[in-house]
């Protein structure tokens, strides 16, 4: 039988030409080049694949193979780490995503934290119903990455040490600064833990005010590393700063040079 869920023997053919040449997503332009068609007859490939379940289109000219062994007819959910290494690239998963992949937190957040270089429009956005919180990093402060993978797909992702320094450099990225100190505490508890790293680290991202939220929570939960809390204060920056912008602080620390949110203890 030269017939499957609506595609002829050729047409099963060029998708499994193109499939064998794609990297997780399917796009105008890899089918108008495995093919050597145009971008017209591409799309009109990619529809009637779609269109035959084999494909989904998750916004315009790029889709996703189908999972056919998936038990739901809309061939089951999609990874959005993957959806992002598609669509942000140059990018990598971040914050408190990358958090729940190292284990320091079990909190369940809507949102897929993505660090690129690219210059998007929109800060929050939606794909194929999954929620993307997009944060812009210049080129030299995307280093610290793993490689994961996921369906096939490698995708980027925070080191356990880049992770907990984007957080402190934007603890948005992190849930507030309430979030980032518990996931901090982790991270200092854990096997990942390494001073030198993170504060190498600290040093790369040219922005001191990390400093001064990481000598400040340092000197609250492990006060006994003293060595590295002094480190800190000798690379504070002049004038002061919010230990959380998203919560301003009415209560200055004068050491650290930092404003307290109300309700955090000194």
């Amino acid at each position: 039988m030269d017939e499957l869920a609506g595609l002829g023997k050729l047409s099963r053919k060029r998708l499994s030409d193109v499939l064998r040449n794609s990297k997780g997503c399917v796009s105008v332009s890899l089918v108008a080049e495995t093919l050597n068609v145009s971008r017209e007859q591409a799309r009109l490939y990619l529809s009637s694949w779609a269109k035959n379940g084999w494909l989904r289109r998750v916004r315009r000219g790029l889709y996703f193979p189908v999972d056919v062994a998936a038990e739901t007819s809309d061939g089951g959910p999609l990874d959005p780490w993957v959806i992002a290494s598609q669509i942000f690239s140059p990018c990598y998963i971040g914050g408190w995503s990358a958090a729940q992949h190292w284990d320091f937190t079990e909190q369940i957040f809507e949102s897929t934290i993505v660090f690129t270089s690219r210059r998007l429009n929109q800060k929050e956005q939606s794909v194929a119903g999954l929620a993307f919180l997009i944060k812009k990093l210049t080129s030299d402060k995307i280093f610290g990455l793993k490689s994961v993978w996921k369906d096939q797909v490698k995708v980027q992702v925070s080191d356990p040490h880049k992770t907990i320094i984007d957080m402190l450099d934007d603890p948005s990225v992190g849930g507030g600064i309430r979030s980032v100190i518990d996931l901090f505490q982790q991270y200092l508890s854990s096997s990942n833990c390494d001073l030198n790293i993170l504060t190498e680290y600290a040093d790369r991202m040219k922005n001191k005010t990390i400093f001064k939220r990481l000598g400040f929570i340092l000197s609250k939960i492990k006060p006994q590393e003293g060595n590295w809390i002094a480190y800190c204060l000798e690379r504070l920056s002049e004038g002061n700063s919010q230990l959380d912008p998203s919560s301003k602080g009415k209560r200055l620390i004068k050491k650290w040079k930092l404003w307290i949110p109300e309700g955090l203890k000194e």
